[in-house]
């Protein structure tokens, strides 16, 4: 029994001065704490070279950091949807490059309504090169032809509404709109059509709904990669 006292004591005393130290080193940080907000607010009107070196947190990381369990389950699905769909041939690769961030692309929209090229970039890459994988798989150098055409057919639709719209339509809705375009194409000139017209359906129905509740501005996003979708799953 006295050694298991001597062992408590020895170890309420080391836990003690653990609690002092730690009294200690809160009172420091307090202290640097003060002195960095006296800083900040004195340099408030004048930031320093060091502050504006700093790269600010880009708006859309927080979303997809909220919705990442919705925006992974959702991915995987819609992958999964595709594969059961289409099959496991060439010309469904084009539309699995395109599917892997649609669904946080429109989330992001829906948020924040912007479509970021730290997204739209990437994925407008892997869907070209996707696109000529499928051509020479297939030997047939005039479905790359057909894709380009189908991709700038759409970015002058959207790029037509972008000046019409002024302002109310965005450069990454035009960027995206230019890919759903290459991916509608790597099917037909049908499901371009279907693509972008269910796309306009769509985005009128979200416009009406959030209109409804008080909001003046709406995504075009989600509406644009519904429609694209929905042409190639479920329109013959």
């Amino acid at each position: 029994m006295p050694e298991i006292e001597v062992e408590l004591e020895d170890e309420a005393e080391a836990v003690a001065a653990a609690m002092a130290e730690g009294d200690g080193l809160a009172e420091a940080d307090k202290a640097d704490k003060d002195e960095i907000s006296g800083g900040a607010e004195g340099a408030a009107t004048e930031p320093t070279a060091s502050a504006a070196a700093t790269p600010e947190r880009p708006p859309w990381q927080p979303v997809v950091a909220r919705w990442r369990i919705l925006i992974a389950v959702g991915t995987v699905a819609l992958e999964a949807g595709i594969l059961a769909r289409l099959g496991v041939h060439w010309t469904t690769l084009p539309v699995l490059a395109f599917a892997a961030t649609a669904v946080a692309l429109a989330v992001i929209d829906f948020a924040i309504l912007r479509l970021p090229n730290a997204l739209t970039a990437p994925t407008a890459l892997a869907v070209a090169l996707a696109a000529v994988v499928q051509a020479l798989a297939d030997h047939d150098a005039h479905q790359l032809v057909t894709e380009a055409e189908g991709a700038l057919g759409v970015g002058l639709f959207y790029s037509l509404l972008y000046f019409l719209s002024r302002g109310g339509l965005g450069l990454g809705d035009v960027k995206l709109g230019v890919v759903a375009g290459l991916v509608l194409a790597s099917r037909d000139w049908t499901h371009v059509f279907n693509g972008t017209f269910l796309a306009y359906v769509i985005t009128l129905i979200i416009a009406l709904a959030m209109m409804s509740r008080g909001r003046k501005r709406f995504p075009y996003g989600p509406g644009l990669i519904a429609g694209a979708l929905i042409a190639l799953l479920l329109v013959p």
